[in-house]
């Protein structure tokens, strides 16, 4: 994460979801032919498991995109004479808030596991970070972010210095990260 002065926040994936949903699609698209395919060569039982498959993958497929489009992937401060804290979203909506309206802010940090005899992109602290924001009676939930020690310092130091009135809370969890923050 690029840590400038009105950042608060900046996900590692700030793309959106366009071509990962043509790849689900696609994918179902190619489970449900299989499906026809077998339905025409007369073997019934196998191409209605997979057509059903093929149902369940995309039920799935657009229930974590429905999820997903309502994270954020970056937060700002905007100071042109009224402070604003302004929160972009993976489906590409802008919202502006008071930071006076922010309760909580949590993060999440799960350390990589890192030995010093086989050193490799990540350094010793890298992990990946979630950030949680409760504001105005929602919770508001973010992509990951890559983020050593230092950085997660300083993210904490940056949200205290503009939602001072906020409850910081957050937890370090050592090890591997093992899937994706719910």
């Amino acid at each position: 994460m690029r840590l400038e002065d009105d950042l608060l926040w900046e996900a590692a994936d700030r793309n959106g979801w366009g071509l990962r949903w043509l790849r689900h699609v696609a994918a179902a698209a190619a489970l449900a032919g299989f499906g026809g395919l077998l339905w025409l060569g007369d073997e019934w039982f196998v191409s209605v498991a997979a057509f059903c498959g093929a149902s369940v993958y995309a039920a799935w497929a657009t229930a974590y995109w429905l999820r997903d489009r309502r994270r954020f992937v970056r937060v700002t401060v905007v100071d042109d004479g009224l402070r604003r804290i302004r929160v972009h979203r993976v489906s590409g909506r802008t919202t502006d808030h008071d930071p006076r309206m922010v309760s909580t802010v949590h993060i999440t940090h799960r350390g990589h596991d890192y030995d010093p005899d086989h050193p490799s992109l990540l350094g010793p602290g890298a992990g990946t970070a979630t950030l949680r924001l409760r504001m105005e009676g929602r919770q508001l939930t973010s992509r990951w972010a890559g983020l050593n020690s230092a950085e997660l310092d300083r993210v904490e130091q940056s949200w205290r210095a503009v939602c001072p009135k906020a409850a910081m809370d957050g937890r370090r969890l050592p090890g591997r990260f093992a899937g994706y923050s719910y």
